[in-house]
């Protein structure tokens, strides 16, 4: 027998409808089902007050149903008030006298009994009237006991642990709530309503992100946990609100999708964790990174500053050197060159005074004398001796005329060597002075330099074109420091024209306009690739086997310090080189 039939029975059974034979057959039955099923049965009669209880009544709590019915009444205070729970009691037991006087559906109580042992049993008593069909009156209550111990037992441990967990996500800083299918709040700990701004849990429950943040912020949540519940989950999420302040805070927020059992997902867990904190200390760890990076460039400018300012000391150091040496070197040439040149005019001088003059009277007098020269030493002889004469002479005037000549050339070369020196004695006695700024001619110092290369020019066999075009080649400058970069520039392109080669030719072109004033040299040298190209205004890079790597790095610093550029290009190896300084007029 069920015990929805046993409900019903309980429920519309009468003493009409019972016959006495049927009764006891119906009790047989249900005795022995609830002997089964360890179910405690029980019946009041309310006009004897009487209560009558099974044996499996009285086992549940340990003891023996004939200590009840043998030596005591069987009334209701001894075999069931008495041993309720104290705290239980009043509760219980005004309950059951409510439905005694209103019994309308049926008598449920949950209490705990005292054991045998002193142990406190539950009890879930379930029950339903009796009434005469005639008077509609209640003749009895009949129930049931069950112990349900362990079911409270387990009811009390989750609840229990139900307790620990919300104590414990209480009181972690983290956010930590769940959402329904629908993206409401059913969970939300206390660090989660402190991050939405609110007092209590009551506020937020039932309520989405949109409503709990009318903003961005709360759309972009609601996004998101649509996104869980279709199954995809969120981990380690950066994102940002506003506290109940107005001030920016960050989490790192996860959200995952919960499963029920039948593998759909309805519910949504999430955790956020403060990462403001650590959001401060990157920002500020950054601005540190980057005042830092500032420094370290303004470090690195200044070393390149000392460096350079190093280096031009030591470059000014050995230029000084250089030029105390090139003054006393220049000092013992021109010497040489006075000495020099004192000889070639001693040389001219005692060649024209030369026995020219004797062999001449000597010619004219064998020629007057040859008859008689003739008689003595014959014809053939004397004839001999007037020719031998006459082409000493002329040997000797030929003689005469190139070395005229040849000492001409030299006293030429010296005096030039000389112009050279006196060029080179200006240069060093303007080093180490101020250099102000004055109007230079550039034609001039392109004068200049020609005559210093002109002999290594005319010794290579190198063809020099000159083109000035007409106009302003005047600029304001430093005459020393101008006249260095046109002499390095000539100089290389000199050197960079192979002796060997057919063709050989340099060629400088000077031209203006009425805001700048441009110098080109070309040549048919050796050129360059791209790559060099690109180291040649590096200290110390140089083609050559005795360079410094100087020369190009300081000509190019001299023109920009005049507020110039300094450009050299070159189609390729062995397409010769073009080197173009401009100056503002």
């Amino acid at each position: 027998m069920t015990d929805s039939v046993l409900k019903k029975e309980m429920h519309d059974l009468d003493e009409s409808d019972i016959k006495p034979g049927d009764l006891k057959d119906l009790t047989k039955k249900q005795q022995a089902l609830l002997v089964a099923s360890n179910t405690g049965a029980w019946e009041y009669f309310p006009k004897e007050n009487l209560l009558e209880c099974n044996e499996v009544y009285f086992s549940i709590l340990g003891r023996d149903f004939k200590d009840f019915y043998n030596s005591k009444t069987k009334s209701l205070d001894n075999s069931w008030v008495e041993l309720i729970h104290p705290d239980d009691r009043p509760d219980v037991v005004a309950s059951f006298y409510d439905y005694l006087v209103n019994p309308k559906g049926m008598f449920e109580c949950f209490f705990r009994m005292q054991h045998a042992n002193g142990s406190w049993v539950w009890i879930c008593s379930r029950g339903g009237a009796l009434k005469d069909k005639k008077t509609g009156k209640v003749t009895s209550l009949i129930g049931t006991h069950i112990d349900i111990t362990r079911q409270k037992m387990a009811e009390e441990d989750i609840q229990r642990e139900r307790i620990l967990l919300r104590t414990l996500i209480d009181n972690l800083p983290d956010t930590i709530y769940v959402k329904d299918n629908e993206g409401r709040k059913i969970i939300a700990n206390k660090a989660d309503v402190a991050c939405i701004g609110r007092e209590s849990e009551a506020e937020v429950i039932g309520k989405t992100d949109i409503e709990l943040f009318p903003n961005e912020i709360g759309e972009r949540g609601y996004q998101n946990d649509m996104e869980v519940l279709s199954g995809k989950a969120i981990l380690n999420k950066e994102e940002f609100f506003y506290d109940q302040t107005g001030k920016q805070r960050w989490l790192s927020t996860s959200k995952v999708p919960v499963y029920d059992k039948s593998g759909k997902i309805d519910r949504i867990l999430g955790i956020g964790h403060d990462i403001t904190e650590r959001k401060h200390q990157d920002e500020a760890l950054k601005k540190l990174n980057e005042e830092l990076n500032a420094q370290s460039e303004e470090l690195k400018a200044l070393n390149e500053q000392i460096l350079q300012q190093k280096e031009q000391e030591l470059e000014k150091a050995i230029a000084q050197g250089k030029f105390e040496i090139a003054s006393e070197v220049l000092h013992d040439i021109g010497n040489a060159l006075v000495g020099f040149g004192s000889y070639l005019n001693r040389i001219n001088r005692v060649s024209e005074k030369n026995s020219l003059d004797a062999i001449k009277n000597l010619n004219i007098f064998l020629k007057g004398q040859q008859t008689l020269i003739g008689n003595a030493i014959g014809t053939d002889k004397a004839n001999a001796l007037v020719a031998i004469t006459e082409g000493i002479g002329k040997t000797q005037i030929e003689h005469q005329k190139e070395v005229s000549t040849s000492v001409g050339e030299l006293l030429h070369i010296v005096s030039h060597i000389q112009e050279i020196l006196n060029i080179q004695r200006q240069l060093v006695r303007n080093h180490g002075a101020s250099h102000e700024r004055k109007p230079v001619n550039i034609v001039d110092l392109l004068d200049n330099c020609r005559s210093m290369l002109l002999a290594s020019i005319e010794k290579k066999g190198i063809k020099l074109s000159v083109s000035i075009k007409p106009g302003n080649h005047t600029i304001k400058g430093d005459h020393t420091k101008l006249m260095q970069v046109i002499l390095n520039v000539m100089k290389n392109s000199l050197e960079a024209i192979d002796t060997e080669s057919e063709i050989k030719h340099m060629s400088v072109t000077l031209e203006s306009t009425e805001t700048h004033l441009e110098l080109k040299v070309v040549d048919n040298g050796h050129g360059f690739d791209k790559e060099t190209s690109q180291k040649f205004f590096q200290r110390g890079f140089t083609t050559k086997k005795s360079g410094t790597g100087l020369g190009l790095y300081n000509c190019r610093s001299i023109v920009e310090s005049h507020a110039g550029t300094f450009d050299i290009t070159s189609e390729g190896p062995g397409l010769g080189t073009i080197t173009t300084i401009k100056f503002e007029i």
